[in-house]
């Protein structure tokens, strides 16, 4: 789109994070190098005991990323993000260790 700005991506993420996991948790960023964003940030949740969770990596569409795409990078940007779903379900469901869910242990997966 036109405009699109970092403060459009963390409030994209922010939205997205609040959605998900509800009011009581709050995301910042952080600086990172991603080959496809400039600037290129990872994103992290403050979980309700305190730590930051890293969830993904995300940053503003490199200028030639969008020429690539035919776009002229003085009248286009855009974002982008990824989020890992492993660490945004272990959150979710208060899964105590991630590796868990790759055991294919059977009790576990009844649970859900």
């Amino acid at each position: 789109d036109r405009g699109i700005t970092l403060a459009d991506l963390a409030g994209t993420i922010e939205a997205f994070t609040q959605a998900f996991f509800g009011a009581g948790f709050t995301s910042r960023l952080r600086p990172s190098y991603f080959p496809f964003t400039e600037p290129s940030a990872e994103f992290d949740i403050r979980t309700p005991k305190g730590d930051w969770l890293e969830l993904g990596g995300c940053g503003m569409v490199h200028p030639n990323v969008l020429r690539a795409g035919g776009l002229d990078p003085e009248e286009w940007s855009g974002f982008a993000f990824g989020f890992g779903i492993d660490r945004m379900a272990k959150e979710r469901h208060g899964v105590g260790d991630v590796r868990e869910m790759y055991t294919n242990d059977i009790r576990f997966i009844e649970q859900f």
